[in-house]
C-alpha cells in the first residue's frame, strides 16, 4: 500500500501516517458499538421495566438469572478494557493527524455520571448485579459514543491533510539539486554586509527545468527588483512560495498549477553572482527554511514528481 504522509506543524516536517492503526481501531469501536446498543435494547426491555421485574417476585429469582447476570458483567468488564486500548489508539491517532489528544478530564466528565441505584423488587444481592449491569452499559455506551465522534474528527482531518499535503511546498524545485547558500543571515556576496537570507540557493545552469513544490495558484510573474524574473505561487493554507533569477517564466498570472509541473526555466538575472535558483517558503507571511519541507528520501527526487513538460 502506497505510504500516505501529513505535516506535522510539533515537528515542521512531514511524518508517515500509520493507515493500520486507524483501521484496527474503527474495526473495534465498530465491534463494540452494536454489542452495547442490542445490550442496552435487551435490558430496556426486559430488565429495566420495573413493573416486570417487581412482577416477578423474589419467588422467580434463581440460579440461571443470577449466572446470566454475572457473565454479563464479565463481558462489559472485557469490552470496557477493549475501549482502554482504543482509547490508547485514539491517542496516536490524533497525534498522527496533527491533533492533541482528548484530554483526560475531558473524558471523565463525557463518560461518567451518576451512579444509578434502582430497586428491582429482588434481593440485595440480585439488585447489585442489576445495577453494576445497567451502569456499565451507560459507561460503554457513553464512551463509544466519545470514540464514534473522536474517529469521525480523525477521519476529517485526515481527509483535509490530504488536501493540505498535496499543496504544502514539499519537493525540491530542481530535481537533483545541490544547495549552495541555506537560510538564515550570511555575508551578502554582492552588497557586502549582513543580511538574511530569506530562502536557499539551488546550483544548476541557465535552462534548467524549475518545477511547482505544492499545488496553488501563480499570483506573480515578472521582473521583482534584485530577484531578477520570479514566480510566485500562493500555495493555500498559508503557504506562498517564491522562485527567483529565471531565465524564462512558463506559467502566467492566475494559472492553477500542480506539484512537479515546470513553471520557469532558471536563469542568472536580477542580482546575481552566477545561474542558479533561490528558492523561498512563506507560512502566513514568516519566512521558513524551505528544507524543513523536503521530503527525505531517494524515492522523492524520481520522475514521478517531476513533470518534463514545458507548457507555454
Amino acid at each position: 500500500m502506497r505510504r500516505l504522509y501529513y505535516f506535522s506543524s510539533s515537528h515542521l516536517s512531514y511524518q508517515p501516517l500509520d493507515w493500520r492503526k486507524l483501521s484496527a481501531a474503527l474495526a473495534g469501536i465498530m465491534m463494540i458499538v452494536p454489542v452495547v446498543t442490542a445490550l442496552l435494547g435487551f435490558f430496556g426491555v426486559d430488565l429495566f421495566g420495573v413493573r416486570e421485574l417487581s412482577a416477578a417476585s423474589v419467588a422467580n429469582e434463581n440460579s440461571v438469572l443470577r449466572a446470566q447476570l454475572a457473565s454479563l458483567n464479565l463481558q462489559l468488564d472485557r469490552f470496557g478494557r477493549s475501549m482502554k486500548a482504543l482509547r490508547t489508539s485514539d491517542d496516536e491517532l490524533r497525534l498522527e493527524v496533527d491533533m492533541k489528544p482528548i484530554p483526560g478530564d475531558i473524558r471523565k466528565v463525557a463518560v461518567g455520571g451518576v451512579e444509578i441505584n434502582g430497586d428491582y423488587g429482588v434481593s440485595s444481592s440480585a439488585n447489585k448485579l442489576i445495577t453494576d449491569v445497567k451502569n456499565n452499559l451507560q459507561v460503554l455506551s457513553r464512551e463509544s459514543a466519545l470514540q464514534q465522534q473522536s474517529y469521525a474528527e480523525i477521519l476529517k482531518r485526515y481527509k483535509k491533510n490530504q488536501v493540505l499535503f498535496r499543496h504544502i511546498p514539499a519537493i525540491s524545485p530542481v530535481r537533483n539539486a545541490r544547495e549552495t547558500d541555506g537560510f538564515g543571515m550570511r555575508m551578502h556576496p554582492i552588497l557586502h554586509m549582513m543580511l538574511m537570507h530569506e530562502g536557499i540557493d539551488l546550483a544548476c545552469d541557465v535552462g534548467t527545468h524549475v518545477h511547482a513544490t505544492g499545488n496553488g495558484v501563480v499570483t506573480y510573474v515578472g521582473p521583482r527588483g534584485g530577484y531578477g524574473n520570479a514566480v510566485v505561487i500562493d500555495n493555500g493554507f498559508g503557504y506562498s512560495t517564491l522562485f527567483a533569477h529565471l531565465s524564462k517564466p512558463v506559467v502566467h498570472a492566475g494559472q492553477k498549477v500542480k506539484r512537479g509541473q515546470v513553471i520557469a526555466l532558471s536563469g542568472d538575472t536580477g542580482l546575481s553572482t552566477g545561474p542558479h535558483l533561490h528558492y523561498e517558503v512563506r507560512k502566513d507571511g514568516v519566512h521558513l527554511d524551505p528544507n524543513l519541507f523536503f521530503f527525505n528520501g531517494p524515492q522523492f527526487h524520481t520522475s514521478v514528481f517531476y513533470a518534463t513538460v514545458v507548457n507555454n
